[in-house]
């Protein structure tokens, strides 16, 4: 019985010749081998829902079984338990395995009904390198496919295992390869994309998923976990955002990008993350947001325009907007597919992980209370006198709105009632936001106009855009009065 160490990485396809020509600078000679895999489940997936992988793969004239548990996971590293034992064919055979072992993950009734449900056929490219600090590690290219019935996905991933030596060892070797060509810190195993397609479930854009802290873990911690998820999300959208025209990854890409700076805005003082990858994060979060903008105006605004609008000036303005949204996409995946993007997730790892065994002060729930109650008296600050507020004014108030929101997204856990007092509000926050979107909208309407060719049609929408944050107002003004009377949880 083993532990497996190892560093996940997503490669673009694109990019694996550039990846080769990177290896073979370590003057280590690669070893080449074809690999087919067969992984066995129950027709249910039961194997997969309890994190469990189950496979026989052949190598050459071999083959070799393991078993393999989900184990600890987060930003590509995962250790988990793994058995490998030869068989003599292409079928599971258990009793090559520790007998108590068996027992323990695989129930005797999914024994007898497990079959293939999904497999993966690649060819694996792999180097055995030393790190500086004297660490052994197996670095594998590996390029293929994952099938499940009529449903495939393209693989293309880069494994760095750890033989011997410090974990720290699989992000100091990442960063260094990771400087020249783009490579995403990447969760998700081969089973678990398998399982996923053996269910009938394409990849999709991925949301916001929150972890459960307990209220005596020190802040630090707490910060390693929550900086944690939002990474797990913008890392998980990335490789739809650069490969497939859905938008949805784009928008979760950049919410997972304000959740992670909200989160490093509540933790600065007791755990500053380091401030040059943190800064570079940003800049593609701007890059994404204007992209964002552009992707609310063609999909959104444009199509509520009234039939009474000239087709001449609708024809032009459309074109525009279409024009600049492919110009602004444009400019947010050339930062996304940046090699430095890669560069700080990892750093961010690095540093995560080193932080993960700081003892750490003050405990989180006396942290969380107190933060909660500064970002709640700036948003009440920030709502006074609404009705004549400036459009300047409103969007700062959204943003206070927002930040207490993601807050207590994090931290709402340690408190009694946080559920009702979220909801309370976030009907709140998509209010705001769609007075964001408008006025927005008139600022982009401004920009396509920059010859005056649409001033007529640029009067009409405007009015309609203004009447629409008139409409919205006095609803806001009764929402905000009632968010006033809320009593916090975490008094």
């Amino acid at each position: 019985m083993s532990f497996e160490t190892e560093l996940k990485l997503w490669l673009s396809p694109g990019d694996v010749a550039a990846f080769r020509a990177l290896a073979r600078l370590a003057r280590a000679r690669p070893r080449r081998e074809a690999l087919h895999t067969l992984y066995f489940d129950t027709p249910g997936l039961a194997l997969a829902r309890h994190g469990i992988a189950l496979r026989v793969r052949r190598i050459g004239r071999r083959w070799v079984q393991t078993l393999k548990t989900e184990g600890e996971k987060s930003g590509g590293l995962s250790r988990r338990l793994e058995l490998e034992t030869p068989v003599g064919g292409p079928l599971p055979d258990f009793s090559r395995l520790p007998a108590e072992t068996v027992d323990r993950l695989i129930r005797r009734k999914w024994r007898t009904r497990l079959v293939p449900v999904y497999e993966t056929r690649f060819l694996r490219t792999a180097w055995n390198l030393r790190a500086p600090d004297g660490s052994r590690v197996e670095v594998a290219l590996d390029v293929g496919e994952i099938v499940a019935g009529r449903l495939s996905e393209a693989l293309c991933e880069v494994e760095l295992e750890l033989k011997s030596g410090s974990a720290d060892a699989l992000y100091g070797l990442a960063q260094a390869l990771a400087q020249r060509v783009l490579l995403i810190p990447f969760d998700a195993s081969k089973a678990e994309r398998g399982a996923r397609l053996a269910a009938g479930k394409p990849r999709r854009p991925a949301g916001a998923a929150l972890p459960d802290l307990a209220g005596d873990t020190p802040a630090c911690a707490g910060f390693v976990q929550i900086a944690r998820a939002c990474l797990a999300q913008l890392q998980a959208n990335l490789p739809g955002l650069l490969q497939e025209e859905d938008p949805e990854y784009l928008h979760q890409a950049r919410v997972a990008l304000r959740r992670l700076r909200s989160a490093a805005g509540l933790f600065g003082k007791a755990c500053p993350p380091p401030p040059e990858p943190m800064a570079r994060l940003a800049e593609l979060g701007r890059a994404l947001g204007a992209a964002r903008d552009w992707d609310v105006f063609v999909l959104e605004t444009l199509p509520a325009l009234r039939e009474s609008v000239p087709a001449a000036q609708k024809t032009l303005l459309v074109r525009r907007a279409q024009a600049a949204r492919r110009k602004a996409r444009a400019a947010a995946l050339a930062a996304a597919a940046c090699p430095q993007t890669g560069a700080d997730l990892i750093a961010l790892h690095r540093w995560l992980h080193a932080q993960a065994a700081s003892p750490g002060k003050p405990a989180l729930h006396k942290l969380a209370a107190r933060k909660l109650a500064r970002l709640h008296a700036a948003a009440l600050a920030a709502a006074e006198d609404f009705a004549g507020q400036t459009a300047a004014q409103r969007h700062a108030l959204r943003i206070r709105i927002k930040r207490l929101r993601y807050a207590l997204d994090y931290l709402g856990g340690l408190f009694g009632k946080h559920k009702k007092f979220g909801a309370c509000f976030a009907g709140l926050q998509d209010e705001l936001g769609a007075l964001n979107d408008a006025a927005t909208a008139l600022g982009l309407l401004g920009r396509l106009n920059r010859d005056g060719r649409l001033d007529e049609l640029t009067a009409q929408l405007a009015d309609g855009l203004e009447a629409r944050m008139q409409a919205h107002a006095p609803e806001i003004g009764r929402m905000l009065e009632s968010f006033s009377r809320l009593a916090p949880p975490w008094r």
